[in-house]
């Protein structure tokens, strides 16, 4: 760890001033209290810091059976990822959000504090969050980092069951009497990301083929074009990254992105549970910086006449530093622009919750990207929010999954709404977006829950297996992540 922090140090006094003042000024929020923090083993010797939001009581979760084979206490799991366009941010700015859920939905909930922009480089957080989640998903502590998480829950769970024990304050206690064990379920499990973060939750459910024929880098697409451009083979890894990385930062063979890439959630057939998709104002399309982007209403959704052309505007502290994490030859990679992949390497289970608002740079390529999966058999209700005939209330849950091969995506329009404004105090927000905030969440509360209620039909396979199997970072690999 203190060979970490002196690598980051070093590096950070050979960065442009220009990036070392914007850098100083934007990532102090990262430092503060920690709560409940777990310093997770990673890939490259890293530890990544997780929040974790272990709930009150047993909630019962609406019917499901929490109550395991010896006694233990059987608990969902949230994963969840901030905002902060790779360049800053924190999981304390969750903590509202965070404890909301782990309260209204008895789940443990987990927020990563993911590598960070100048100090590391694509794919850094997308391989942490590769780390968290499969520390949850080795339900049998196969990997050092499972151990750790189930290890430091249980510590904390038993603290905190015993001094209930004492207290016995407002019979808290007697609703996990004899449940002194903890255990995580990650057949129930929800993924839920903000900005940035959707960026990251959407890569947790999507399998990348092989990118040998894209060409790795970032063209000017029309308003409405999702197409890559292709040419002969890529860069090396190696020219693709800033030379000024520590050694044990530097990339290795395991981040070629020509790579295939696939999710490292259990397919359908192994576990058919549908696995709800929270993509709060989500990060799609990294080909242009913000400063570029369309700032229009989003085209098909509310005013698709709007023919009004757009001033210039100056690149802001995102267009300058976003490309410290993010080299400008990566950003059409599917994994950097989520947005871009087939629909078809969507994790079939996925069932997606996206919260679209209207007064975002980001609004015309979610909206594309929404057309883009509904022509794909993505379907679901839609809420508009704009008083139109028929408009989704948004209290009646999505599709039914009988006969479709899909989770379904609902679509949340936010009217008059800001990006992030979720996630602001209140002392920043109007009347209006309290409102429009209270009244999504209320939905993704209620979207969780209906959907792990449900299964995805599957095809019958030969053994017709449904356990979710221990994973691990293969041995073979290892080495290459030193």
């Amino acid at each position: 760890m203190l060979r970490s922090y002196l690598h980051s140090f070093s590096y950070f006094f050979q960065l442009p001033f220009h990036i070392q003042w914007r850098t100083f000024l934007i990532q102090l929020p990262r430092y503060g209290p920690h709560p409940f923090v777990i310093a997770l083993p990673s890939r490259k010797d890293n530890a990544i810091p997780i929040y974790v939001f272990v709930p009150p009581a047993d909630l019962g979760d609406n019917g499901q059976d929490t109550l395991g084979e010896n006694g233990e206490w059987k608990v969902p799991v949230v994963l969840d990822f901030h905002g902060g366009g790779f360049i800053m941010g924190s999981p304390l700015e969750q903590a509202p959000y965070c404890a909301m859920m782990s309260r209204a939905l008895g789940a443990v909930v987990i927020s990563v504090s993911y590598r960070i922009g100048p100090f590391s480089q694509f794919p850094a957080a997308i391989h942490d969050a590769e780390d968290v989640l499969s520390a949850i998903l080795d339900t049998e502590g196969v990997s050092k980092q499972a151990k750790i998480l189930r290890t430091e829950i249980q510590r904390y769970h038993t603290m905190v069951h015993n001094s209930k024990k004492k207290q016995k304050k407002n019979g808290s206690a007697a609703s996990l009497d004899g449940r002194t064990t903890i255990t995580l379920d990650p057949s129930r499990l929800a993924i839920s990301g903000f900005s940035a973060g959707g960026n990251i939750a959407l890569n947790m459910a999507i399998n990348t083929p092989p990118c040998d024929n894209i060409l790795l880098q970032s063209p000017r697409p029309t308003r409405r074009s999702i197409t890559l451009a292709r040419s002969p083979p890529p860069a090396s890894p190696g020219e693709l990254f800033s030379p000024l990385l520590p050694p044990h930062r530097a990339p290795t063979i395991l981040d070629d992105p020509a790579q295939p890439w696939p999710s490292l959630l259990p397919p359908p057939a192994a576990q058919p549970r549908m696995l709800p998709l929270l993509l709060f104002y989500p990060s799609l399309d990294a080909r242009l910086l913000p400063h570029e982007r369309p700032m229009k209403d989003m085209p098909s959704a509310l005013k698709g006449d709007d023919k009004r052309t757009q001033k210039p505007r100056r690149p802001g502290l995102f267009s300058l530093m976003g490309p410290t994490y993010l080299p400008k030859k990566l950003r059409a990679h599917p994994r950097a622009s989520p947005g871009l992949g087939d629909p078809d390497d969507v994790q079939k289970n996925a069932a997606i919750f996206l919260v679209l608002p209207e007064n975002d740079t980001l609004a015309v390529q979610s909206d594309i990207w929404v057309e883009k999966m509904s022509t794909a058999g993505w379907n679901g209700p839609v809420r508009f929010g704009d008083g139109r005939a028929g408009d989704w209330d948004g209290h009646e849950g999505g599709p039914d999954t009988e006969g479709h091969t899909n989770g379904g995506m609902e679509v949340w329009h936010a009217p008059d709404c800001r990006h992030g404004w979720t996630q602001f105090p209140d002392s920043f927000l109007g009347k209006h977006e309290k409102e429009e905030r209270d009244l999504v969440f209320a939905r993704t509360l209620d979207f969780v829950k209906e959907n792990w209620r449900k299964t995805l039909p599957v095809p019958r396979l030969g053994n017709n297996i449904r356990e979710l199997r221990p994973l691990e970072i293969p041995s073979t690999l290892s080495s290459l992540e030193e």
